[in-house]
């Protein structure tokens, strides 16, 4: 790869990355401000959840919400990243039936996997319940999950098809904003009509229905063109496969397996207490995830033009704001954070510690900025994939440890932990592949 291929031509750099600045920067402000207005909905949500229910109650609602989140990510197989990469490639090359193809064939396979999986678990709820969990109230929970994984499977993928069409209003309304939205309509009367197991009707409904829209938004969004469907499974499944279990322990087992385990190990009101807190620590890396939403088309963008000097100092123009921007936050959930959890409810003001140490493993990833998207939009998807299955080893060992003996307090540990394993081993890869980058054989 020729990384000097426009240091002839500085003034044109300049103007491109310039240029490529206040695309990331509007696209931010859009993401941020949707991010925003979505994170604070899905706090309300989850404040009126605790509230209905009571962390006792919460607890079921959590543990059934940790299986549909792990039991989501299992069966994209890694396709919503390797979607996003290989739609913004397609966008940026007008190649309209590569993008056509990969779109039909992931969306194919996330709804014959998930159906799959909703069904056995709809079908087993019970024994689940009685002879896993010892939770009989969790039987109407984790019906609900199972068909949470098809909606919200479906409604993750269509959030990245559309980032990678660029339309990030759309693709923030349907992935951070609308599925709450729709919760907080919907959660009055479907608990008072189910009692608690209306909580996770409520979660299934409401993400069907942002899946619909998303939908909606792709339909308007796709430029059609009489151009063949080119894209074979065999290229598409050698990109998502070690993504793939990068997913499952970022996404799902690193932030919801303590809540699971927490459902074996603890009682009902620290999974609760846990999940309740869980949710609140995600806000530090939101503003990541708005940029990110930007940066990730774009690097793949810039990989594929062979502009390697932009893309890495867009990567560190980016983190560098995001740790400014992201302190305050931070800086509040560590030495207030009994406090904010208060807001859920006088008996979940115990969860303040356990807030402050999931909140620094989020700090982690903040501080990390876009190493896991360089090495995922770059062709380095199985450094990602070695990295978070070290990640998990550490997660379930440190959780076997810890949880019996400290419970919710021992499951953050072993949560923060595994998050600075898998974001610091992100940022030292990303850097080595940023300081002599080649074209990865096979990537595109």
């Amino acid at each position: 790869m020729n990384t000097t291929l426009n240091s002839s031509h500085p003034n044109r750099q300049i103007h491109r990355f310039d240029a490529h600045d206040r695309e990331i920067f509007r696209g931010a402000v859009v993401a941020f401000v949707l991010r925003g207005i979505g994170a604070g909905l899905a706090f309300a949500l989850n404040i009126v959840i605790a509230r209905l229910l009571g962390a006792e109650g919460a607890g079921p609602y959590f543990i059934a919400l940790s299986v549909t989140v792990i039991g989501s990510v299992i069966v994209r197989v890694g396709l919503d990243n390797s979607l996003l990469r290989f739609v913004s490639a397609g966008v940026a090359l007008q190649d309209w039936g590569r993008v056509r193809s990969v779109f039909r064939l992931a969306m194919g396979v996330t709804l014959a996997s998930s159906g799959a999986l909703a069904l056995g678990l709809m079908v087993f709820a019970a024994p689940l319940a009685a002879q896993v969990f010892d939770r009989p109230a969790l039987v109407g929970p984790l019906r609900y999950a199972g068909a949470a994984i098809v909606s919200f499977s479906i409604m993750s993928l269509l959030s990245e098809a559309l980032k990678g069409l660029k339309l990030i209003g759309p693709s923030m309304l349907v992935a951070g904003a609308l599925y709450p939205l729709f919760g907080l309509v919907l959660i009055w009367p479907m608990v008072h009509l189910l009692g608690p197991d209306g909580a996770s009707a409520t979660y299934f409904v409401a993400t069907a229905l942002a899946a619909a829209v998303g939908w909606w938004f792709w339909r308007r969004g796709f430029v059609t063109h009489d151009t063949p469907a080119v894209f074979g499974w065999a290229e598409l499944w050698d990109s998502c496969r070690p993504l793939w279990l990068m997913s499952v322990v970022t996404r799902a087992i690193l932030p919801w397996a303590p809540v699971f385990l927490l459902g074996f190990w603890g009682s009902g009101d620290q999974a609760g207490i846990f999940g309740a807190a869980t949710r609140v620590a995600l806000l530090v890396s939101f503003l990541l995830v708005s940029v990110n939403t930007i940066l990730a088309p774009k690097l793949s963008e810039l990989f594929v033009r062979d502009e390697v000097a932009t893309l890495r100092r867009l990567a560190n123009r980016m983190t560098l704001g995001l740790c400014i921007l992201t302190s305050p936050l931070f800086a509040l959930l560590i030495f207030q954070g009994s406090a904010v959890m208060r807001l859920f409810g006088p008996e979940f003001a115990q969860g303040g510690a356990v807030l402050a140490i999931l909140a620094v493993g989020q700090a982690v990833t903040v501080a990390s900025g876009a190493a896991g998207q360089i090495l995922m939009m770059t062709g380095n998807e199985r450094i990602m994939g070695d990295l978070s299955l070290g990640a998990c080893a550490v997660l379930l060992g440190l959780s076997w440890l810890l949880i019996p003996a400290y419970g919710m307090v021992g499951a953050a540990i072993a949560n923060a932990v595994c998050m600075a394993v898998v974001n610091l081993g992100a940022l030292l890869f990303s850097a080595r592949v940023l300081a002599g980058m080649h074209m990865p054989e096979g990537a595109t």
